[in-house]
C-alpha cells in the first residue's frame, strides 16, 4: 500500500511517501511558515520523483489535522482532500502531535499568542491527554519528570526551564502520519481556537 503523508501544522512543510511493509521511500521537509502552498506542491512532486512513482500509483493520502495555525493547516488538509477525491483513493486524518516523537512524552508545538499546542503520551506512545492549547507557564509544573519534544518547547524554553527538553524531533513527521493512517475519516481540522483573522465589525461613529 503506497501512502502519501502530509503535514503543514507547523512552520515545517513535510511530505513523505511510504510503502506499508517497506518503510519510507522518499521524504521532504522544508521549514518556512509563509510558503506552505508553494512548498507543499513542490514537496509532493519531489517525493514522487525520488521514489519513481506517479500520483496514480498512490493508494491513500494521510494528512496531519493539527492542531495548528488556520492558514497553514488548511493548505495541507485541502490538498489531501483534493488529491484523494481526484484520484478516487481514501484519505486519512491524523492528529499531528501523534506524529511528533515516540514513547512517553509531551509533544509541544508553538500556538503563537504566547501559548502552545500539546498532547501527552504514555509509555506505549498512546495519547492520554490532549490535544489542548495553553500557556507554558501554567503547564511547566505538571510536566516535571517528563520529556518534552517539539519546536514549541524550545520557543518557550524559558518557561520550561529545568524540564527535559529533547533536541529532536522538532516537527511532526509526515512519514509517521502515513504509517499511523488506519481508518478513512472526514478531514476535520483541529484548530482548538478561533483564527487570528476575523471579520471586521461595524464602522465606529467618529462624530457626535
Amino acid at each position: 500500500m503506497l501512502v502519501l503523508g502530509i503535514d503543514t501544522s507547523t512552520p515545517a512543510v513535510s511530505v513523505a511517501l511510504v510503502r506499508r511493509g517497506d518503510g519510507v521511500l522518499a521524504e521532504s521537509v522544508v521549514v518556512d511558515a509563509r510558503r506552505h502552498g508553494e512548498l507543499l506542491a513542490q514537496g509532493i512532486r519531489d517525493v514522487l520523483t525520488a521514489a519513481g512513482a506517479g500520483r496514480k500509483d498512490l493508494d491513500a493520502v494521510a494528512v496531519g489535522l493539527g492542531p495548528g495555525p488556520f492558514t497553514g493547516l488548511r493548505v495541507g488538509i485541502v490538498t489531501a482532500a483534493t488529491m484523494a477525491d481526484a484520484l478516487g483513493i481514501p484519505s486519512y486524518g491524523i492528529c499531528s502531535l501523534d506524529a511528533l516523537g515516540e514513547g512517553e512524552r509531551v509533544a509541544v508545538t508553538d500556538a503563537r499568542r504566547r501559548e502552545v499546542y500539546w498532547a501527552r503520551y504514555d509509555e506505549r506512545g498512546t495519547r492520554c491527554e490532549g490535544p489542548v492549547v495553553g500557556a507554558p507557564a501554567a503547564l511547566a509544573e505538571q510536566w516535571q519528570g517528563l520529556s518534552l519534544v517539539g519546536e514549541g518547547a524550545h520557543v518557550h524554553a524559558a518557561a520550561f526551564a529545568g524540564l527535559d527538553l529533547q533536541d529532536q524531533p522538532r516537527y511532526p513527521s509526515a512519514a509517521r502520519i502515513a504509517e499511523l493512517a488506519a481508518e478513512p475519516a472526514p478531514l476535520v481540522p483541529l484548530y482548538l481556537r478561533r483564527p487570528d483573522a476575523e471579520a471586521p465589525g461595524p464602522p465606529k461613529r467618529v462624530t457626535a
